[in-house]
């Protein structure tokens, strides 16, 4: 995804909403924030940095400098906002280890009680509140299929550790004061930036390795697949709803490796390593969600969102990433 990129803006079917992006800099959010200016929406693209505002810089985007998680006064960026789209992320540097993810969820509740302050204290009725999490969410259901009927889960695992404390502050927005909040349940997001060039990294250098045996599901999808799922649910999402979102075809990790290392003219990835020393070296959260089985439903999203992925499957997916987003590095 380069610097100048201008996406063509296509004619609204819906009218256009003012949406604050929190997160715009990470990878879901700058997602989000070309999916929706593509559509004509006026986008707000909430950053930390200048150099981040002008690297999101194109029509339809205003960025807005700002640190949520630092007293300030960003009335105005707040101003005229029809939908927030909620795609904090707090980085971890190192091993993402559990008490890591636990420190990191914490001070993502802090920053999301900022910007629901904010969002309370406008004057104009917000229509959509737009959460991002993750799979995890919900109980195992091993090698069965799962939507958005399976119950919660009570303790968090792997990634959905990341967000567990801000999520039931939302939960208790929604109750107390009607904040008109949609989730969103993503599926394992490859893209540009994340776990995605590292991991392919290692398989193009034939040192790539299974979690646990490798016969677990997973789920996954394209981050600009997330990004047209987020517009969707700006425009058409009922308050109170949640959808899954992933491709079409959840996978075994041994197969989805495999599809990968073809991509990249790699030899299949046979090594295996149990879960517990996979922890020992990329962290425990990391570890746990590799190795999960999830296998999930994204029907509901379709008829409810109308969304359809432009990557129904990794083996589109991933050729088209490793052409735009994930360039070879030097050896």
């Amino acid at each position: 995804m380069t610097n100048c990129y201008r996406a063509p803006v296509a004619t609204l079917l819906v009218p256009p909403e003012t949406v604050l992006v929190a997160g715009a800099s990470g990878l879901v959010g700058e997602a989000a924030v070309r999916a929706l200016a593509a559509q004509g929406h006026t986008v707000r693209a909430l950053v930390r940095r200048p150099e981040e505002g002008r690297r999101l810089s194109a029509d339809h985007v205003i960025p807005v400098v700002a640190d949520l998680s630092s007293p300030g006064n960003w009335n105005a960026g707040f101003e005229g906002v029809t939908a927030v789209v909620d795609a904090i992320q707090v980085r971890v540097p190192g091993r993402l280890t559990v008490a890591r993810a636990r420190r990191a969820s914490d001070e993502r509740q802090r920053i999301v009680s900022v910007l629901l302050e904010h969002i309370r204290r406008q004057s104009a009725p917000l229509r959509a509140y737009v959460a991002l999490s993750g799979l995890e969410d919900y109980v195992p259901t091993g090698d069965d299929w799962f939507d958005e009927a399976t119950p919660l889960a009570r303790e968090a695992r792997g990634y959905s550790l990341l967000s567990v404390h801000s999520r039931a502050l939302l939960v208790g927005a929604e109750k107390d004061w009607g904040l008109p909040l949609v989730m969103l349940r993503m599926g394992l997001i490859y893209g540009s930036s994340g776990w995605f060039p590292a991991f392919t990294e290692r398989i193009r250098q034939r040192r790539g390795t299974l979690v646990g045996p490798g016969t677990n599901y997973a789920s996954l999808v394209a981050a600009a697949d997330v990004g047209s799922a987020i517009r969707s649910a700006v425009e058409r999402a009922p308050r109170g709803k949640e959808f899954l979102v992933s491709d079409d075809e959840p996978l075994r990790q041994v197969e989805w490796q495999s599809i990968l290392a073809k991509s990249l003219g790699a030899p299949p990835v046979r090594r295996k390593v149990p879960v517990w020393l996979a922890g020992l070296a990329v962290g425990r959260v990391n570890a746990d969600t590799f190795a999960s089985s999830r296998r999930a439903r994204n029907q509901r999203a379709k008829d409810g969102l109308g969304w359809v992925p432009t990557f129904p499957t990794v083996r589109e997916g991933f050729p088209a990433m490793l052409r735009t987003a994930v360039p070879p590095s030097p050896r």
